[in-house]
């Protein structure tokens, strides 16, 4: 049976407003870690670009610690990758097993319009990472 124009004008809002919606839905792509004689770094990167401002120090702990004012952390240009820079003493001292696992956790990031709905925010990111 056909359809109205109109339900089909709505029936299309509602398909591009959905999908908007899905592409806009704040994601992590990748987790990746590098390693100097320095530090370890944690390096996430998301789907769209974060609030820088939704990750500090304070908001990132590892193997439950949190961290400090001695970790940096660093975006690229667009927004959408974070780098987080922890010196060795520190991963030392936060792996006192030295068990060479990390557990890495980020409380409440949000996407770079500030908003934190329609799953725009992560309230808790936690992966794992081995370092050498």
């Amino acid at each position: 049976m056909p359809i109205s124009a109109s339900s089909r004008d709505e029936l299309q809002s509602n398909v591009s407003s959905f999908a908007e919606t899905q592409q806009r839905r704040l994601t992590v792509e990748k987790t990746s870690l590098q390693q100097t004689e320095l530090s370890v770094i944690v390096i996430v990167t998301f789907n769209i670009p974060i609030n820088p401002k939704s990750i500090s120090p304070s908001s990132v702990s590892i193997n439950k610690i949190p961290l400090d004012s001695a970790v940096v952390i660093k975006f690229n240009r667009i927004g959408n990758e974070v780098h987080i820079f922890i010196p060795m003493d520190k991963i030392h001292e936060i792996d006192s097993g030295n068990k060479k696992k990390l557990l890495v956790h980020i409380d409440k990031i949000t996407a770079n319009d500030g908003s934190n709905i329609d799953g725009r925010s992560i309230e808790n990111l936690e992966f794992s990472v081995a370092y050498k």
